[in-house]
Parts: C-alpha cells; sequence; structure tokens
C-alpha cells in the first residue's frame, strides 16, 4: 500500500511542490468563479504558465545564488 500512495504522490507533485499547490489552487479558484455564477474557463489556461513561470524564475534565481 505505501508504494501506491508514494507512485501517486510522485505523480501528482513530480519534481515541484509549488506546482502542484498552485493547480490545486487555481482549481478552488475556478470552482469559485462558478458557485458564483461566472464563467470559469480562463482560470487555468491563465494560471498554470503563470505558476510555470513563477516556478522557472524561482528556480533560476536559485542557480544564480538568490541574486537578480
Amino acid at each position: 500500500m505505501r508504494r501506491v500512495w508514494d507512485g501517486i504522490v510522485d505523480f501528482v507533485v513530480g519534481d515541484d511542490l509549488w506546482i502542484a499547490v498552485a493547480v490545486a489552487l487555481l482549481l478552488g479558484a475556478a470552482a469559485l468563479v462558478v458557485e458564483l455564477g461566472g464563467e470559469a474557463w480562463w482560470v487555468l489556461p491563465l494560471g498554470v504558465p503563470a505558476a510555470l513561470w513563477i516556478s522557472l524564475e524561482r528556480e533560476r534565481r536559485s542557480e544564480r545564488g538568490g541574486h537578480s
């Protein structure tokens, strides 16, 4: 059972926990937009690339020693 759980976590989280959390928050934001009666089709197409960009910037900065 432990190996199954580890496989699921590895699949969902992958290499970057921050991306997994961001996508979960985006899904919650989309659900909230729908609950409030809005159209939520745009939330993930805008949010996922933004989360990816932020993740890449964080990695780039960490490789350069935290300097801009």
